[in-house]
């Protein structure tokens, strides 16, 4: 089980102390291997390698990382090449890569991304937190959290949740974009144009922040850019549309994306250039 290799072996299970559920997604499986990692600002995550090898499955534990995944033990499909191991979860109907393995030439580097995505943190092997880990446990843990309900609630698709997400993202990136131009500009995201299916699809917190970060930038390289903007733009309005476009009309920026396609960078800069 090359996964195995990511995680380092450490303790030998011969079988589960409770039996698992035929409809558990850990059904079939059993904790063989286990590593934690942490680091000095007290984040600490735990992988737990199961087996059979071709599953392509481990736990991942969450705790101190000061995220709602703190506390919480996921089952991970893994993803392996010769120099990392991504472990992929299910978290709110999204599938998403919370943790990743790099083999860095000599050591291994734990890469932790917060939910959405909105923050990277490193973490290397705790060799003594490791050396009293207890395998079945971590195994317990999740077979309980199966049971919950508030843990399923969890796993289950949350449009609420993602568009909180994405527009807390674009209030910081219309912050930002409004002291570098010394404007007012305010953002809307049209959702009733976006289904659930593409929001599970597409991370619209960091799609829709494209035209804002093109207009910080332009300010603040030239202050003919700022008096522009401050003149021309009010909203920028983020959509989804059968394609990627960039417009601008009656002072707002329409900036439309599609699936895995939105408007490249240097596009966008050329085009406020060119029409503010």
């Amino acid at each position: 089980m090359r996964v195995l290799l990511a995680v380092g072996v450490v303790a030998l299970s011969l079988g589960c102390s409770r039996g698992v559920r035929p409809d558990s997604a850990v059904a079939g499986t059993k904790p063989v291997t286990g590593k934690v990692y942490s680091n000095e600002a007290g984040e600490q995550i735990t992988l737990i390698g199961l087996e059979p090898g071709d599953a392509h499955k481990a736990l991942v534990a969450f705790e101190g990382t000061k995220s709602e995944l703190d506390g919480q033990v996921l089952v991970a499909w893994t993803d392996q090449d010769s120099r990392k191991t991504e472990y992929w979860t299910q978290w709110r109907g999204h599938k998403q890569r919370f943790v990743a393995v790099h083999d860095r030439g000599g050591y291994e580097d734990l890469v932790f991304s917060n939910v959405n995505h909105t923050g990277y943190t490193h973490l290397k092997p705790d060799t003594g937190k490791t050396g009293a880990l207890k395998v079945e446990k971590i195994f317990e843990r999740y077979q309980d959290a199966e049971g919950d309900k508030k843990y399923q609630a969890l796993l289950a698709f949350d449009r609420k949740f993602w568009t909180n997400q994405a527009e807390t993202q674009l209030k910081e990136a219309v912050a930002e974009t409004n002291k570098a131009c010394g404007s007012k500009l305010t953002s809307a995201v049209a959702w009733d144009s976006i289904t659930d299916a593409q929001i599970n699809e597409i991370s619209f917190g960091s799609y829709c922040k494209g035209p804002l970060e093109s207009l910080q930038k332009l300010c603040e390289r030239s202050d003919e850019a700022k008096r522009a903007i401050q003149a021309k733009v009010q909203t920028v309005e983020c959509r989804v549309d059968p394609k990627a476009a960039l417009k601008l009309e009656a002072q707002k920026v329409i900036w439309s994306v599609t699936s895995g396609e939105t408007v490249q960078p240097d596009q966008a800069t050329t085009f406020f250039t060119d029409n503010l």
